[in-house]
C-alpha cells in the first residue's frame, strides 16, 4: 500500500489532490480522522487538517486505519524558494541537524530511492512544455516517520501553488509512477538543489536516496553520513559532486563512504538510462 497525503493547510497540496481526483477514477474509502479518503488499486489518498511538516508518526495512524502498514508515504506540498524560480521538486525527508521545520533534530526518515527517482523522471515527462525547473532537493525538514517517504512539491510562489497545469503534472506523475531500477546511491555535495545528482538521475541507471548538500557536510555532525546510509535501504554506492568540495574534504568524505561499505562512483561508472520507447 502506497499512501498520498494532502494537507488542508497547504493550498498547493489541496490543488494536487483535486487534480488526482479529476484525472483518475477513485473509490471512496472510510474517512481518515474525519476527512475524506479514497482508494485506487494499491494507492490510498488521505487528507490531514494540520500542516504535514509537524505531523510526526502519521504512518502508525495510517497502518491502524487501513489494517496494514504503508510501504511508501508521499506528501503533496507547496515549495518555497527565495529565488522565486518556478519549480517541481522531490526530496527525501529528515533533519541533518536542527529541526527548524518539524521532525526530530539530527534524525532522518527512511528514503525511498526507487520511487523518488521514478517521480523525478516522471515530473520531467509530465511537465514537458511547462516553464518549471524539475529537480531533486537535498534532504530537509520534517515530519518524522519510520516508513519510506518523500515529498513532491510545486512552487515557488502563490502563483505556482495555484497553477492547475503544475498540479496536473504532479498528479499524472503519481498516477503513472513506476520505481526506477539501478543501483541505490546516496548523494553528497552540491547546493540545496543538488543539480549534479538530478542530472545523473536523468541520464543514468541509478536510484538516489538521501542527498546531503555541501553545507550539511560542513556543518552537521559527521555521524549524519552513517544515518544517511542506514536510512537509504539497499544503498551500495555513493555519488559525490566533486567540484563542490575542497580536495581535502573530498578525500575525507570518500574515505568515510568506503569505510561504510559504499563504492564511490563517477557518472561514467553507471549504465546509461535507456530512452523510453512507445
Amino acid at each position: 500500500m502506497r499512501v498520498l497525503v494532502a494537507s488542508e493547510a497547504d493550498v498547493a497540496s489541496v490543488n494536487q489532490r483535486t487534480a488526482l481526483l479529476e484525472l483518475a477514477s477513485w473509490e471512496d474509502a472510510e474517512p481518515f480522522r474525519g476527512l475524506s479518503a479514497w482508494t485506487r488499486g494499491d494507492l490510498r489518498l488521505v487528507s490531514i487538517p494540520e500542516h504535514h511538516l509537524y505531523r510526526d508518526g502519521l504512518d502508525r495512524d495510517l497502518a491502524a486505519h487501513f489494517g496494514s502498514a504503508p510501504e511508501l508515504v508521499v506528501y503533496l506540498s507547496m515549495h518555497r524558494a527565495e529565488s522565486l524560480t518556478p519549480s517541481l521538486t522531490v526530496h527525501p525527508v529528515g533533519n541533518p541537524s536542527a529541526a527548524a521545520f518539524g521532525g526530530r533534530p539530527g534524525a532522518l526518515v527512511p528514503a525511498s530511492p526507487a520511487w523518488m527517482t521514478g517521480a523525478l523522471r516522471g515530473l520531467r515527462e509530465h511537465a514537458a512544455g511547462l516553464s518549471y525547473a524539475v529537480t531533486f532537493e537535498a534532504t530537509h525538514h520534517g515530519p518524522y516517520l519510520e516508513t519510506p517517504t518523500f515529498y513532491i512539491e510545486q512552487g515557488s510562489t502563490e502563483r505556482e501553488w495555484s497553477d492547475a497545469a503544475a498540479s496536473r503534472a504532479i498528479a499524472r506523475t503519481l498516477l503513472d509512477l513506476r520505481p526506477a531500477d539501478g543501483p541505490v546511491a546516496i548523494g553528497l555535495g552540491g547546493g540545496h538543489y543538488v543539480p549534479r545528482h538530478s542530472d545523473v538521475a536523468f541520464a543514468r541507471r541509478v536510484a538516489f536516496g538521501h542527498l546531503l548538500s555541501t553545507r550539511v557536510l560542513e556543518s552537521a555532525d559527521p555521524g549524519i553520513l552513517d544515518a544517511a546510509v542506514a536510512r537509504t535501504p539497499e544503498a551500495r554506492i555513493a555519488y559525490v559532486h566533486r567540484k563542490s568540495l575542497g580536495k581535502a574534504d573530498l578525500r575525507a568524505w570518500e574515505t568515510r563512504l568506503e569505510s561504510l561499505g559504499l563504492r564511490v562512483v563517477r557518472e561514467a561508472d553507471l549504465d546509461a538510462l535507456r530512452a523510453k520507447t512507445s
